[in-house]
């Protein structure tokens, strides 16, 4: 007997319904089966004690459709294995992205950071530097102001009249001896040509005797230094009587001029 035969009498006998996995390997084992014994005699393959592909395939007769309770846990604890596994790949995704955005975030914060610091570096160095060119510009205006007011004092020194002031008279009269004769006589009997001399019931000061209203009229402020006394004495004298004669003239007559 056909050892295909055997299994379709098998199959339809006892009407066991097998699930598609198994139909399909035991089909596999029926046409290995018969190639394998192709071109026998008959009787020497019915001889053969027949073997189904159920006990080929380590499986009972009695086996149920149903896949056993191990089975299902096998395949429930895989699928849940698959499904922890996929769960922490995707959270080692995640935290590997966090993580790299975390870093990037970091060193683009170090970044600015450190652009900040070198613009506040920059910035304080330019303040530093203008402050110390404006400090040198106020230091060279002050020496030159210092170097102008002392350039201005000498000036002032050297042009500074010299000697007697008699002397000095003459040399502002031109060294007309006719009028510093008549001036001679007016000073020496106001103040003896001395600077310091005061009137003691008058203001009258200096060595042209003035008052405080015949200073102001000169356009020379009252003061001690006695060639600026002659300056004001002969422009007081040169504006009333016209020269140093007509007033020793007036005060010959009147005491006074």
């Amino acid at each position: 007997m056909n050892v295909r035969t055997s299994l379709s009498s098998r199959r339809s006998t006892k009407g066991y319904r097998r699930p598609a996995l198994f139909l399909a390997v035991a089909a596999s084992g029926a046409l290995a089966v018969s190639v394998i014994t192709a071109g026998q005699p008959v009787a020497h393959a019915a001889a053969d004690k027949p073997v189904s592909v159920a006990a080929q395939l380590g499986l009972s007769g009695s086996s149920s459709a149903a896949p056993s309770a191990d089975s299902l846990h096998d395949l429930q604890a895989l699928t849940a294995s698959r499904s922890q596994r996929a769960t922490e790949t995707a959270a080692a995704a995640q935290a590997q992205t966090m993580a790299d955005q975390t870093k990037l975030a970091a060193l683009a914060a170090a970044a600015q950071a450190q652009a900040q610091a070198q613009a506040a570096a920059e910035k304080a160095a330019a303040d530093q530097a203008a402050a110390a060119q404006a400090a040198a510009q106020q230091a060279a205006q002050q020496k030159a102001a210092a170097d102008a007011a002392a350039a201005q004092q000498a000036a002032a020194a050297a042009a500074r009249p010299s000697g007697s002031f008699p002397a000095y008279a003459l040399s502002k009269l031109g060294g007309n001896q006719s009028q510093f004769s008549c001036l001679q006589n007016l000073w020496g009997k106001e103040s003896g040509w001395n600077p310091n001399a005061k009137n003691p019931s008058s203001t009258a000061y200096g060595i042209p005797q003035f008052l405080d209203s015949t200073w102001a009229g000169t356009g020379i402020a009252k003061t001690s230094d006695g060639y600026r006394q002659i300056d004001a004495g002969l422009i007081y004298i040169d504006s009333r009587y016209g020269s140093p004669c007509g007033a020793w003239a007036h005060s010959q007559a009147l005491n006074w001029y």
